[in-house]
């Protein structure tokens, strides 16, 4: 006997199709984004792990930044003060080098070369700032051009215009590294000696000639040991330079694993098992068609097809 279709059994295929409808809608939506969760009502019982992870990694990428950008600029301090200290082994050189030959010849050119080449690292820039100056940036720290205004100061320390203040930045929650390094405290020293060199060459035993005298060459000779002083200086410096940038790559290999673990949890939370969510998708299809199927037959039975014309 066939039936006649009622309004609540159109209601509940209606009701069927529309379940099937938004299962059939999830379905692709997890399949088209990889994603099981669109937003926080998607999943309340994950929602205090996932803001707790989401949280960890936004801090732990900011932290991220700020290793990698002081490594960077500890790197490039890294391969100016070890050419910082080959400038000053430089120096010792070029005075042993006179003592040796018994010749002033060049000595003043060679020293000025000298110390062009510290005042050029020493005054370095980057994007338009100082980084020798502590936290003033915006001028040179070597206010000097040769080694004539060197000499002509009252002090080797009015050369430098930087102030005694050190950058630093946070690395970790718990971990703050002082990057930079001050003009006055690199090439100070070097500083000094060229312009008590130049000084001597000045007063009442020089200049400097192409034969020396005895005084020259004993006073030249006197130095090299304050000149040995003055390159392992630099490289103290340079070390200390080497400790902070230990610190700071430490601190990139520490946050990048952390980051890839921090990954992983959101992914356990938000991701979808593409497979099951294939599958899901293939099973909302046939459940629609079927719902329509039905829904279309039940909409077909009506009192109206056995009533006589």
């Amino acid at each position: 006997m066939e039936r006649v279709a009622t309004l609540m059994n159109n209601s509940a295929m209606l009701a069927e199709l529309q379940r099937t409808q938004r299962s059939l809608y999830d379905a692709q939506s997890q399949v088209s984004t990889g994603k099981r969760i669109s937003e926080f009502s998607d999943a309340p019982e994950d929602l205090g792990a996932l803001m707790a992870a989401r949280s960890a990694d936004s801090r732990t990428a900011d932290f991220l930044a700020s290793a990698k950008a002081i490594r960077s600029r500890l790197d490039m301090q890294d391969t100016q003060i070890d050419e910082l200290g080959s400038i000053t082994a430089d120096l010792k050189q070029v005075v042993l080098d006179a003592v040796a030959n018994g010749s002033g010849a060049g000595l003043k050119s060679e020293l000025q070369g000298v110390f062009d080449r510290i005042t050029s690292i020493l005054n370095t820039q980057i994007d338009g700032k100082y980084i020798y100056g502590g936290t003033r940036q915006d001028v040179p720290p070597v206010t000097v051009t040769s080694l004539q205004e060197l000499v002509a100061l009252p002090a080797t320390a009015d050369a430098f215009q930087n102030n005694a203040v050190r950058q630093s930045g946070r690395i970790d929650n718990n971990q703050v590294i002082s990057f930079s390094q001050l003009a006055d405290e690199l090439g100070g020293p070097a500083f000094d000696m060229l312009r008590q060199i130049m000084s001597y060459d000045a007063g009442p035993n020089g200049p400097f000639a192409d034969t020396m005298t005895a005084a020259q060459s004993n006073y030249l000779s006197s130095i090299v040991p304050q000149l040995g002083s003055v390159n392992q200086g630099v490289n103290s410096l340079l070390a200390a330079n080497g400790v902070a940038y230990k610190a700071a790559d430490d601190a990139v290999d520490r946050h990048n694993d952390a980051r890839s673990t921090l990954a992983a949890m959101i992914s356990d939370i938000e991701d979808v098992d593409m497979a099951e969510a294939i599958t899901k998708l293939n099973t909302a299809q046939t459940a629609l068609q079927a719902s329509a199927k039905t829904f279309a037959t039940v909409q077909g039975l009506s009192l109206l097809d056995y009533l006589p014309v």
